[in-house]
């Protein structure tokens, strides 16, 4: 199922204020791309369907920081611009699995890992400048290539 970027970000508000804690608008960003990088890697579709910018610092969809950056640097509460959504089981034990290996890390340590040279960002900012579309194939690209990456330094350790 493919849901609105929104929606993916308020699942990760909801989830972080489960833990106490709040998170920067910069993180939210950063942790709705990288959901959708590892979901058109692993699962070859789109998490969401909206539009992916290459900004200063990094891919932003335009519509969740536009509707989240209302709260200030930290974001506490989902916002109420996109139906609460229904997410699959599969689709919410993916998303757990993001936060846990990306939820805990900071705002800059998150923006570094989308600054990744040859990456999507990287390509779309030498191409087009700030503000260029970032494609889901260029997306899934960098990711398949992160998986293969992965594969190989557990093979070498």
């Amino acid at each position: 199922m493919t849901y609105d970027a929104r929606q993916v970000a308020n699942w990760f508000v909801n989830r972080a204020g489960r833990d106490g804690k709040t998170l920067s608008l910069m993180s939210l960003l950063k942790l709705t791309y990288i959901s959708h990088g590892w979901h058109l890697e692993t699962r070859n579709m789109p998490l969401f369907s909206n539009r992916i910018e290459a900004w200063q610092y990094g891919p932003v969809v335009p519509e969740v920081y536009r509707d989240f950056r209302k709260q200030g640097i930290n974001v506490s509460a989902p916002v109420n611009s996109v139906p609460d959504a229904s997410f699959t089981e599969q689709d919410e034990d993916f998303l757990e699995q993001i936060y846990k290996i990306y939820g805990s890390l900071a705002a800059f340590q998150l923006s570094d890992i989308t600054h990744v040279p040859g990456g999507p960002w990287h390509i779309a900012t030498k191409t087009g400048g700030y503000y260029a579309p970032i494609t889901d194939d260029l997306i899934k690209q960098h990711y398949v290539l992160k998986r293969a990456e992965a594969k190989k330094h557990i093979a070498n350790a």
